[in-house]
């Protein structure tokens, strides 16, 4: 009984961690090879919510496909459009179904524009002020892995497919934002806020697509002639030294 009891205990946790795991345990199949993924998206900051925009290219995998599946969860879609006609679609347990004019053909390429709005539950999030920190400063930013980007994007949201991305936020004009690969333009926009258009030029899994947004300040250094900036929320422009000061040696090792 001795020598059985853990084997009990371990076999139940075991069990208890599978069910309270979200992300799915196999791979589903896929109709299509996302390409890339051009993401612009906006904020209400007092209602929490996100308002975007998403343009997939995408190419299918095989002949017959009547119709695009893209995983989305916490928003409304209020416009759905393929090849720049307006399309058809269906939100059902957490799938946005979009359907195709007619079958499509293998290697076909289709883009995708989607616009929607949401208040995500996760994979992205507001750091605002309240009662308890009326100084805190603001931020947003998101985690998708494995599979929480389609909280606040409607994508293929599993690690199985990459592709190449761009985001592009408009923020308050006082915010620092950091996302994928190079920053390419930083723009006035109206209501004094500006846009930020970040190019990630290189494949990666949709849950790597990320940013962070918000009331940051900024030091520059430089490691081997390369560019690296160092970020903390306002206020703590103190501690970035203290911080940040063995970063060099990491990247040294």
């Amino acid at each position: 009984v001795a020598a059985t009891l853990p084997a009990i205990v371990l076999a139940l946790a075991a069990i208890f961690a599978v069910a309270a795991r979200a992300d799915r345990p196999y791979a589903p199949s896929r109709d299509y090879d996302l390409q890339n993924v051009r993401v612009s998206l906006r904020f209400d900051l007092d209602q929490r919510k996100v308002m975007g925009e998403v343009t997939h290219t995408l190419s299918t995998l095989r002949d017959g496909i009547t119709h695009l599946d893209f995983d989305c969860a916490d928003l409304t879609i209020s416009s759905a459009r393929v090849n720049g006609k307006d399309a058809s679609y269906e939100v059902r347990d957490e799938k946005l179904h979009i359907s195709l004019a007619q079958p499509a053909k293998a290697g076909e390429k289709f883009e995708v524009d989607l616009r929607y709005e949401g208040k995500p539950t996760t994979g992205l999030y507001f750091i605002l002020p309240d009662k308890d920190d009326p100084n805190r400063a603001k931020e947003i930013w998101t985690q998708g892995e494995a599979e929480d980007t389609h909280h606040y994007i409607p994508i293929y949201d599993y690690p199985n497919d990459r592709t190449t991305s761009e985001m592009i936020l408009t923020v308050p004009d006082d915010w620092l934002t950091v996302s994928n690969g190079k920053l390419l333009s930083v723009q006035d926009a109206p209501g004094g806020t500006k846009t930020w258009t970040w190019r990630q030029s290189l494949p990666v899994s949709t849950y790597l697509i990320s940013f962070v947004a918000g009331e940051y300040k900024e030091k520059k250094d430089t490691w081997r002639n390369i560019p690296v900036t160092y970020y903390v929320p306002r206020g703590q422009e103190d501690t970035i030294d203290s911080t940040f000061q063995h970063t060099k040696q990491m990247l040294d090792f």
